[in-house]
C-alpha cells in the first residue's frame, strides 16, 4: 500500500488531502502520477500532477507522522483565523450599526428642511 498526501488548491482552510492507493505509475519524461484506487469493487485510476505530490510512500509511520505534523499546524493557525474572523464579523457588524444610527441623526435633523 502506498500513501498519498497531494496538495489541495483554493481552499485557505484546507491546503492538503490524504489518500491510500495499492499501485501508482510514473515516469521521469511526464508530468503526472497515475494512481490506481480500488472503489466498489472497481478499478479507478487518479491522475495528479508530480508537482501536487507532498509526499508518496508505503512508510505507514512516517505517512501518520507526517499527517500529525500537519494536522497541528492547520489546527493552529484556523484558531487563530477563526478568531480573526470572529472579530472581524464583529467590527463589521459594528460599523453597520454605526452607520445606520448616523444616517437617521442626518435624516432627522435635515428633516425640518424638507418641503412637503
Amino acid at each position: 500500500m502506498y500513501y498519498v498526501i497531494q496538495r489541495h488548491h483554493n481552499n485557505h482552510k484546507k491546503h492538503y488531502f490524504v489518500y491510500a492507493v495499492a499501485k501508482y505509475i510514473s515516469a521521469k519524461n511526464t508530468q503526472n502520477i497515475i494512481f490506481e484506487i480500488h472503489k466498489d469493487g472497481a478499478v479507478k485510476r487518479k491522475w495528479s500532477p508530480k508537482e501536487d505530490i507532498i509526499l508518496l510512500t508505503s512508510d505507514k509511520e512516517l505517512f501518520v507522522i507526517t499527517i500529525q505534523r500537519l494536522e497541528a499546524i492547520q489546527e493552529h493557525h484556523l484558531e487563530k483565523i477563526n478568531a480573526s474572523q470572529e472579530k472581524l464579523n464583529h467590527e463589521i457588524n459594528h460599523f453597520h450599526k454605526t452607520m445606520q444610527e448616523e444616517f437617521e441623526t442626518i435624516k432627522l435633523s435635515s428633516a425640518s428642511n424638507f418641503k412637503h
